[in-house]
């Protein structure tokens, strides 16, 4: 399908970006693909930032600037922003990273009949004590990766008609990001596509919503992973609970999507058994994870390896929601 000359809508949401606001538009408005509009939607900033984006707007008539009359957080400032747009297709966009010139063009020839198209993204930062690890091995993006990751908001053009696939409603929406919202519809419709280049410069900062102090014993080493199993198994049990509050709002949002794709029938199956005491419920996740264990981890894994990983992740998996038991989290 040729999509090239489609009207390309870029959305960014701002809150306090001064800093490296002028940056991110110059790499914008520098693009080789024309675009058709770009709107930026304010948060409530306090600083410069909705002077800059005035400045500019004055001088590019593309760009629409809005601004919230109150603080409307992550997820209802980027909903409320796209759907103000009105190209055929949509690219998410951050207030403090540095697009490639060439990244829209690239994401337009890459997408063709699929409903998402994303990218990569390479970590840089001005601030001291940031880890930047960056994993240069072409990641998953199946949805059986999704309903335990996402794919970055940043990297992210979809077509618009992707916003009508998804109920806009429900607890997932309290629970988790815009960016696993739309990834996790499009896998459930087997339909990303990956651009396997360079195109994001993401801009990591300490005080960014999104910035999480890696884990040091996440990285890949027999230890860690020894760790990781003897503390899943010593704490399955009662992180079971924390599992199942995590996973019942995905579940929910998956039943509501309207995708007869196996790969969606099989993720609804899955959270079922996420959401599920009992060993029954165990035996056919691991039925599930060796089923997609090529597809389930970052990256593809040749066996005996993937399937090794699939038979353990069942009970491994328990590790990455420990900080649900630490924080004393409420369950409802």
């Amino acid at each position: 399908m040729d999509v090239l000359g489609k009207r390309v809508s870029i959305v960014m949401c701002t809150y306090n970006g001064e800093r490296h606001l002028r940056e991110q538009l110059d790499s914008v408005l520098n693009q080789t693909y024309g675009l058709h509009e770009i709107i930026i939607q304010d948060d409530g900033s306090t600083d410069g930032t909705m002077a800059i984006v005035e400045e500019y707007a004055a001088r590019n008539s593309i760009i629409k600037p809005c601004v919230n009359k109150g603080g409307r957080g992550v997820n209802a400032n980027f909903f409320s922003a796209m759907a103000l747009a009105t190209g055929d297709y949509i690219a998410i966009c951050d207030q403090d990273d540095i697009w490639e010139p060439d990244k829209i063009r690239l994401q337009m020839e890459a997408i063709g009949g699929k409903l998402l198209c994303t990218c990569r993204s390479v970590p840089f930062s001005n601030d001291s004590g940031i880890s930047l690890n960056y994993d240069r091995r072409c990641p998953n993006y199946g949805l059986f990766r999704l309903l335990f990751s996402s794919l970055p908001g940043h990297t992210l053009l979809f077509r618009r008609e992707l916003l009508n696939l998804f109920p806009h409603k429900g607890e997932i929406f309290n629970r988790t990001y815009y960016d696993v919202i739309l990834s996790i519809t499009a896998a459930a419709y087997d339909s990303i596509v990956m651009v396997d280049r360079e195109l994001v410069h993401q801009r990591r900062c300490a005080t960014s919503d999104t910035y999480i102090v890696p884990d040091k014993r996440r990285e890949r080493s027999a230890a860690n992973g020894a760790y990781i199993l003897w503390w899943a198994v010593c704490n399955y049990g009662r992180m079971k609970k924390y599992i199942a509050w995590h996973f019942r709002p995905r579940l929910d949002f998956l039943r509501a999507i309207k995708s007869d794709s196996r790969v969606c029938r099989d993720g609804v199956r899955l959270l079922e058994c996420e959401c599920s005491g009992g060993l029954l419920p165990l035996l056919r996740m691991v039925r599930l994870f060796v089923k997609y264990r090529h597809t389930l981890f970052y990256t593809y894994e040749p066996d005996p390896v993937a399937l090794l990983r699939s038979l353990l992740y069942p009970l491994m998996q328990a590790y990455n929601y420990r900080y649900l038991l630490e924080r004393g989290q409420p369950l409802d």
